[in-house]
């Protein structure tokens, strides 16, 4: 009796098949993933690719990932000797191809070594990654810390130093009536079916928001000196010179934040407030 055949069904065809199938479902959700914004402004802007956020994206790519490797064991479960076979006979003729063998290996742990390094050209596909990555944020899109979705009512009100009741009155105005201070920004749009950043501007109403307190997170350390000044609407002249005199005397509106930072022994937070201007950040912003 044929192993892979059970009433009728073909179990190593199915498998085959399936494997194939998840294969191509997991290229392509882990190309969408390069791709996609990092996630303080895909989650505060409800950012979407193929009808999908990215939070529906990473759980398509977990998924099919672990029942991928299922599916592969069940495949060499189904066909094994013939795999068995297949390793005996190119091991065999391996062996007698050992310049290739051992220009392929080579290759190999040059490819890994030059990658976890960072040379070119494959620092160069990381940073395209990064690049289109931030190019999905603009200041309309950034929340004002990482995962400000997270906040509950009560704490947004703390930090926008507006009071919990005007917050709530704002939200009932909006028609986004929250059913107390402790429900969070991200369940309230969920249940209006709205991005968190409209449910943040609606709470926040008339008011002007306070400076909220930059955190560590924020995705600083991606940016140019000059798409900062851009996002915080700040001079790129007025950033040159308090970098300047803060010490950082190699710096242009092309600097690399993170390189920035490490070539002052500073954080890319650190070099962040430096440019609009405020104060060192305390315990809070480190955590």
């Amino acid at each position: 009796m044929n192993p892979g055949r059970k009433d009728g069904f073909y179990w190593r065809a199915f498998v085959t098949f399936y494997v194939i199938f998840s294969f191509v479902i997991i290229a392509a959700s882990g190309l969408v993933l390069f791709i996609s914004p990092p996630g303080r402004v895909a989650n505060w802007s409800q950012w979407r690719f193929g009808a999908l956020t990215k939070a529906d994206w990473q759980a398509v790519h977990t998924v099919f990932t672990l029942l991928f490797l299922g599916a592969v064991a069940f495949h060499i479960y189904f066909n094994w000797r013939v795999i068995l076979n297949y390793i005996r006979v190119k091991v065999g003729e391996g062996l007698h191809r050992g310049r290739e063998l051992a220009v392929a290996s080579a290759v190999g742990v040059g490819v890994l070594v030059l990658t976890i390094v960072g040379i070119p050209p494959f620092s160069t596909v990381m940073s395209l990654g990064e690049t289109v990555k931030n190019s999905w944020s603009d200041p309309a899109t950034e929340p004002p810390v990482p995962h400000a979705e997270l906040w509950t009512v009560a704490k947004f009100a703390e930090s926008t130093k507006i009071t919990v009741d005007q917050a709530m009155d704002n939200l009932r105005q909006a028609n986004m009536a929250a059913p107390g201070p402790d429900v969070t920004l991200q369940v309230l749009a969920a249940t209006y079916k709205v991005t968190p950043r409209q449910v943040y501007l609606k709470a926040l109403g008339q008011a002007k928001a306070a400076s909220v307190p930059m955190a560590e997170g924020g995705g600083f350390g991606r940016k140019t000196v000059g798409q900062l000044c851009q996002e915080v609407n700040v001079p790129i002249e007025t950033a040159l010179e308090r970098l300047r005199q803060a010490g950082f005397t190699d710096a242009t509106a092309d600097s690399n934040m993170r390189q920035l930072a490490t070539q002052n022994g500073k954080r890319p937070i650190e070099v962040a407030q430096v440019i609009q201007g405020l104060p060192p950040t305390g315990e809070e912003g480190r955590r």
